[in-house]
Parts: C-alpha cells; structure tokens; sequence
C-alpha cells in the first residue's frame, strides 16, 4: 500500500513538473512575440512612407526631419552627407586633422569615426547638433583629431529647408572590390541634403 501512495505521490510531482514546464514555454513564447512587436512599432513615423511615390526619392524638408535622421544614423547604419557648402559653411560640420591639414567634414557617418560605444556616439551627435562644452571639444581634440566649429549645426540650418535625397551603396564598392555577390556585400543608406 505504502508503494501504491508513492507512486501516485510521484505520478502527481511529474505531473505538476510538466504542467510547469508547459506554462514556461508559453510564457517566453508570448515575451518573445511582446518584445517583436514592441521592436516593430519602435517608430512608426520612420517606418511609414515619407515620398510620394512620384518616381524619385526627392522631398523639400526643414530641420524637423533631419535632426530625427541624424539621432537615428548611428542605430540603423546609414550616412548623411550635406552638399550645401553655402548652408553648412566652408567648414564643414566639423573638422578632422588628416596629416597635420584640417579637413572639413560635410558628413555624419558614425561607423568611420570609431567611436566607442552607444554614449559616446549619441555624444558625439548632441555635439555637432547643439554644441560642446570645452571638455567634450578637448576630448574628441585629443582622442579622435576632431575640431567641432563655433557654430552648431543646428543653428546652421534651422530656418533653413533641403532637398532630400535617400540613397543605397554597397560598402565593398568603395574599396574596389565589386566582384563579391550581392549577398555578401554590405548594404549603406544615405541620405543627401542639398539646398532648396
């Protein structure tokens, strides 16, 4: 008898091991399923369609949508170049010292800048857009070569309104090497401002 009452008693702690383990895997199926959802809905602005669909990518825009564009290059990967010298200024956004020459930089591409991590790249941003405190201008001096201008971006092109133009090259085309697969290449948005 005392077997018997066991072997229920057994029987009962498999069971309830399972229904656990069933429950379990419900859970972090439906967490799993949350986080995509909350990952797709991140920005729906963003992801809904801008241009008219009028054979081309070009549209007329103000600083309500490139200042959004800029915060979101170092997260999704793409380049923003303004070919507006007028706009922009013969300095550029910031300046580089390559080979004892300052070179003005008329583009934000945070993956050629080797900038450590998420803090330092949002930073980075906050500085050519808004402007630096004397530490932060020394910093990127000392460490990166860079030379941020008096002037900020943002008050560069506040009133001001673009011709936007969105772009896609292949990283491997740049080096020369254009004989790799389409698969295997790496894929680059940019997005071109010019002056209205």
């Amino acid at each position: 008898m005392e077997n018997a009452i066991e072997a229920l008693q057994m029987a009962a702690a498999m069971l309830v091991f399972v229904v656990a383990i069933s429950v379990s895997i419900s859970a972090f199926g439906e967490a799993r399923v949350t986080a995509q959802i909350i990952v797709d809905n991140q920005d729906r602005e963003y992801l809904s369609s801008y241009v008219e669909d009028n054979g081309t990518t070009e549209r007329i825009v103000g600083i309500e949508s490139i200042i959004p564009s800029i915060y979101r290059s170092y997260n999704e990967n793409f380049k923003i170049v303004f070919e507006a010298e007028s706009i922009i200024g013969s300095e550029g956004i910031y300046q580089k010292k390559v080979d004892g020459d300052m070179v003005p930089i008329n583009y934000i591409d945070l993956q050629r800048e080797n900038l450590r991590d998420d803090a330092d790249k949002i930073n980075f941003i906050k500085a050519i857009l808004y402007g630096a405190d004397n530490e932060t201008k020394t910093k990127l001096q000392k460490e990166k070569g860079i030379y941020l201008n008096n002037k900020s971006l943002y008050d560069k092109i506040k009133d001001k309104k673009f011709k936007e133009y969105l772009g896609i090259y292949y990283l491997e085309e740049t080096d020369g090497a254009t004989d790799a697969p389409d698969i295997n290449k790496t894929k680059k948005r940019v997005i071109t401002y010019t002056g209205a």
